[in-house]
């Protein structure tokens, strides 16, 4: 046999080895009952060693980058889910020793919710076929859908037999007149056309003056006739 023939079997005989052996290891390792955790004694070739099994400093692999404790992948998965969220405001709320808090202003929307005074809850029971529109628009309620929705009402619970509080314009916020629920695109001049009125008797009746005014949504204004 040639020396570069011998060189050739023995770099075989080695690769073979080497496979052998890796797949032996990894056959061990995988049946292998995993450490408990704790503290407990293990004989090492007649010797009793002392173990401390930590989950907490145990390595876990991701898909990408280093390997992780426990603690540190549970703060990589909690990433995004909200948890911990309230945590980390409140760590960001707390005021140094001795410096004054600040108090928050307050957020003021364009559209101010209407007094609770304008309005009465009426009882209704939803039956097959009912919607919002039919509700507001059908069923004798001086009321609409963006007013209910201001109270809480939305199509998720028109189902029959459930038991809605639809709030309705009050009639005591207008003694003598009839209370008209703004709705959308409303001016003065179109409540005055549809009430059988005119703009300077809405203005008179609701103590309006001047050119200068806003009709907000949902809010109550006093009418001297039903809408047409």
């Amino acid at each position: 046999m040639s020396k570069d023939l011998r060189v050739y079997f023995l770099i075989g005989a080695i690769l073979v080895v080497l496979t052998v052996t890796a797949v032996l290891t990894f056959q061990y390792l995988k049946d292998r009952a995993p450490y408990p955790d704790g503290t407990y004694v293990l004989n090492v070739d007649g010797d009793d060693i002392l173990v401390v099994s930590d989950p907490n400093t145990q390595l876990h692999f991701v898909s990408e980058g280093e390997p992780q404790t426990l603690e540190q992948q549970a703060a990589v998965e909690n990433a995004g889910t909200g948890e911990g969220a309230e945590t980390q405001a409140a760590a960001e709320e707390v005021v140094p020793a001795g410096a004054t808090p600040v108090t928050p202003t307050p957020v003021i929307t364009s559209t101010p919710v209407p007094a609770i005074g304008d309005y009465l809850f009426v009882s209704y029971t939803v039956v097959a076929g009912d919607t919002l529109y039919s509700i507001a628009n059908s069923k004798g309620f001086n009321t609409t859908i963006p007013l209910m929705a201001r109270f809480g009402i939305d199509s998720t619970q028109v189902y029959a037999g459930n038991v809605l509080q639809v709030p309705v314009a009050n009639p005591a916020a207008c003694p003598g007149n009839y209370a008209y629920v703004v709705r959308a695109g409303d001016t003065l001049s179109s409540i005055a056309i549809k009430c059988g009125t005119t703009v300077d008797n809405l203005k008179a009746i609701n103590g309006i003056s001047g050119d200068t005014y806003r009709l907000d949504e949902t809010s109550v204004l006093c009418v001297p006739n039903p809408p047409s």
